[in-house]
């Protein structure tokens, strides 16, 4: 049996321009599902009318079309908005006391510095001039020159301890452990160079030298301590016996050797300490790791004068910055308590929004953005705000999850401009403008891949032609490149009885 095309039926053929041919192949493969698409949609509607012809019912289907226009497209992020000021701060006594001084009231505007409040002041007072009064006793001249007596003493220690550790062990014994001292340190920095470049012969060479002075120094400490039993004890330490005249070796115990030179090592750490003391008091190089009592005494002094210094400064509350004093919640006679907000300031010069939008809207949000804004209050009137800040993360409140901006009001006329903080406002953010531009209707666009195409009438053909898509909205989307104004594009079909 031969099937016939109903006489009213017409295969349109699709044409593919030329420059098909210099697209990639991840983009001819975005385009040739769009094609087999089209392609099986209209083998279905073929199929209707060849097939079914001698139903009672005849159904048509057909191409819907629209014009690619220009126009303007404006992407909004629509929220809610609180009125803020651009600095506000809670202001309140560092130093509890008993309220002497108010100085401003509710409304008034101040600027930054200015003397707001104050309580007694009378105890902070006196301790302050005592913490003074200790700094300048252990700074006078008569300190320093008490100090610099202490180093020359310390350093005249040095010198007793250290004749009398030469007594007790000689000065061979000093001078090669000395030696040893010294070769030692050099072998850890060899060793240290070595093990950073292990194939490095100069460093290798260096570190088998540094090794061999260590161990000729170590024979020479061996050979002083042998002289010294020979020869340095029985000079030195011979006695003799009141009572028989018999002499003996009376040589010093290892418990006096080690108190000889812990001697001397107290000695030096006290010239040291003494030291730093002096170079505390006359403004000479103190490390961080400096120790010694009087250098305590010293910095606790002038911790103890800051800690007066705050505790007087805190009896007084300043305006940290100008604006409009909010409220005062004590008055004169009251006792305000250390940390307790007594007057809240706020800088109302320059409004700005707390604004939260849905997270759906997270991408249409960013610093620099535009916006509208339109206050519950003044419903017919818009004002123009940028957006300054956006928080990287979403806010959530009561298990919902919202963008959280700051909106700043712009061109405003401050001198009418006076609603009070914590106004509502709907906000709208402008994601995304584009001004005259070549729009069409979402439904005309296909999508395969990162491709956009629609289908173009030519001569009454639909022809796929790739664009270029800029922003869109839920009905729009603006057309960079592919389509001019007026062309018949596509968005469908439908199907009639």
């Amino acid at each position: 049996m031969s099937v016939q095309a109903h006489p009213n039926t017409k295969i349109a053929k699709l044409k593919l321009p030329a420059f098909f041919s210099k697209l990639s192949k991840k983009a001819m493969l975005g385009i040739g599902i769009v094609l087999l698409v089209a392609a099986a949609a209209g083998g279905f509607a073929y199929y209707k009318l060849v097939y079914l012809p001698a139903q009672t019912t005849t159904t048509t289907v057909s191409l819907q079309t629209t014009r690619v226009r220009q126009g303007d497209l404006v992407i909004y992020a629509s929220g809610t908005g609180t009125l803020t000021s651009a600095n506000e701060s809670d202001l309140a006594f560092s130093t509890g006391g008993k309220v002497t001084k108010i100085n401003v009231s509710v409304g008034e505007k101040v600027e930054a510095g200015q003397l707001l409040a104050q309580v007694d002041d009378s105890s902070a007072q006196i301790a302050y001039t005592q913490a003074k009064r200790t700094l300048a006793e252990l700074t006078s001249p008569s300190a320093i020159a008490a100090a610099q007596i202490a180093v020359a003493d310390a350093q005249e220690e040095v010198v007793s301890a250290q004749n009398h550790l030469e007594y007790v062990l000689g000065p061979n014994i000093l001078y090669w452990e000395n030696e040893v001292a010294k070769a030692q340190a050099a072998v850890d920095d060899a060793q240290a160079a070595a093990d950073k470049d292990a194939n490095n012969k100069d460093l290798q060479t260096a570190l088998q030298k540094a090794k061999d002075t260590l161990s000729y120094m170590n024979e020479k400490l061996k050979g002083a301590w042998v002289s010294y039993e020979e020869i340095y004890v029985p000079n030195h330490f011979t006695m003799s016996d009141r009572s028989t005249g018999q002499k003996y070796i009376a040589a010093p115990t290892d418990t006096e050797i080690l108190s000889a030179r812990a001697d001397l090592a107290a000695a030096k750490a006290a010239v040291q300490e003494a030291q730093y003391y002096y170079n505390a008091l006359t403004g000479g190089e103190v490390p961080e790791d400096a120790t010694g009592s009087s250098l305590s005494t010293l910095e606790q002094a002038k911790l103890d004068l800051q800690s007066a210094q705050d505790d007087l400064d805190g009896t007084e509350i300043y305006a940290p910055f100008a604006g409009t004093i909010m409220s005062i919640d004590t008055s004169v006679g009251d006792n305000a308590s250390s940390g307790s907000t007594v007057i809240t300031i706020a800088d109302l010069d320059q409004p700005y929004l707390e604004v939260y939008l849905d997270e759906s809207d997270w991408s249409n949000v960013a610093v620099g953005y535009d916006c509208n804004v339109v206050f519950d209050i003044l419903p017919d009137k818009t004002y123009s705000g940028i957006v300054t800040q956006v928080d990287p993360g979403l806010y959530t409140e009561s298990g919902t999850s919202v963008v959280r901006a700051i909106v700043k009001l712009t061109n405003l006329n401050e001198s009418s401009f006076n609603l009070p903080l914590g106004t509502t406002a709907s906000v709208d953010v402008i994601g995304g403008e584009a001004k005259n531009a070549l729009l069409v209707p979402i439904e005309a666009l296909h999508k395969a891949g990162d491709t956009y195409t629609v289908f173009v009438m030519e001569n009454g053909t639909p022809t796929l032609k790739v664009v270029e898509v800029g922003i869109q909205d839920l009905l729009y989307a603006e057309i960079k490149s592919g389509l001019n104004p007026g062309d018949t594009v596509t968005t469908g079909t439908t199907e009639t009885k």
